[in-house]
């Protein structure tokens, strides 16, 4: 999606159309009324979303922040599993291994995993 953010800005600035498939998502326009429309899914089970050509510009502005965060914390997954299976018989907090990576508030996935036991 990211990557086909920037012409749909551009075509609905233009009030042209800008349509694109990928699978079960598609992207296209509706220009009058400067607006996108996102649909995932196919018939029975096919959902969408309608994003202002205002609200698709700022998400085009925080979409790499959002990316980069979501890189970090797929590669903090093992870290976090190796810290669950530490973690499912203490009766007090753990702390992670020095190594463990820097992003994941340890305490509190702590607490969390305690609602849950």
């Amino acid at each position: 999606m990211s990557e086909h953010l920037p012409a749909q800005i551009d075509a609905l600035w233009r009030g042209d159309f800008y349509n694109v498939m990928n699978g079960e998502f598609a992207m296209h326009s509706a220009s009058a009324f400067n607006t996108a429309i996102l649909t995932l899914g196919k018939k029975k089970n096919r959902k969408s979303v309608f994003i202002k050509l205002n609200d698709l510009r700022y998400l085009a502005y925080i979409f790499p922040m959002v990316e980069n965060q979501l890189l970090k914390y797929s590669e903090a997954m093992s870290d976090v599993m190796n810290y669950v299976l530490a973690t499912l018989n203490s009766a007090s907090f753990v702390k992670p291994s020095a190594n463990c990576s820097k992003i994941i508030l340890y305490y509190q996935l702590y607490e969390e995993l305690k609602t849950l036991l």
